[in-house]
């Protein structure tokens, strides 16, 4: 197991509240403190690999921040069709990546946990969209019956896309905020990154982002 994988899965053992929305130890403010320790662990110059592990309970909350059945908690059925329908269909997810959030990344731990409630605003609302959909096809039990061109398929899709995109933009914060170069990607505010795999040898070219202008 890596270093990383042991830090994500070190997360799933912290106390409840901090998986979950609002509160003096909710998951915004378990994000921002989080933010904060690694940064100061980066700038104490603390053994990489506890970085690392520090990194992958990052991604964890990043991916809790971003789960549309969040505030349900697992006694929810609906919750837990979309996380097994969501482990089945990642492979088949392409990857995007929303963009560069410069202002957080540039600013103070204070904009944390403004970024993070603009986020979760967000997810929560696919939480009806999934319903619906697993509803239509006689409900929880028979999400197995969902494909590609389901409603719910979007929703992983977005779900997965954008907690990878947060946890860029929540790293570059940390690393930004110990004194590292966090550079520019130098794409038009309006376009996403879409990846398109590992290049083939014998490929003309070898780009493994294409670029996607947004639609309004």
């Amino acid at each position: 197991m890596s270093d990383f994988q042991r830090g994500a899965r070190s997360a799933q053992a912290w106390p409840g509240s901090y998986h979950r929305w609002s509160g003096d130890q909710g998951l915004e403010v378990s994000i921002a403190a989080h933010c904060e320790r690694l940064a100061a662990a980066i700038r104490a110059q603390a053994p990489f690999s506890e970085t690392v592990a520090g990194l992958g309970a990052l991604a964890h909350m990043s991916a809790d921040l971003n789960a549309p059945f969040l505030e349900s908690g697992n006694g929810d059925a609906f919750g837990r069709a979309f996380s097994q329908y969501l482990t089945s269909a990642a492979p088949r997810v392409p990857l995007v990546f929303y963009g560069e959030e410069r202002a957080m990344v540039r600013g103070p731990a204070a904009g944390l946990k403004t970024f993070a409630r603009a986020r979760r605003t967000a997810a929560a609302g696919l939480e009806a969209t999934v319903r619906e959909d697993l509803d239509r096809v006689g409900g929880p039990a028979a999400w197995q019956q969902l494909d590609d061109r389901s409603s719910t398929f979007g929703a992983a899709s977005v779900t997965l896309s954008h907690a990878v995109t947060d946890f860029a933009n929540l790293a570059s914060w940390v690393w930004h905020r110990a004194g590292g170069l966090v550079p520019s990607l130098g794409v038009p505010p309006d376009t996403i990154m879409v990846w398109t795999g590992e290049p083939h040898p014998r490929a003309k070219t070898s780009p493994r982002l294409s670029f996607r202008q947004t639609w309004p």
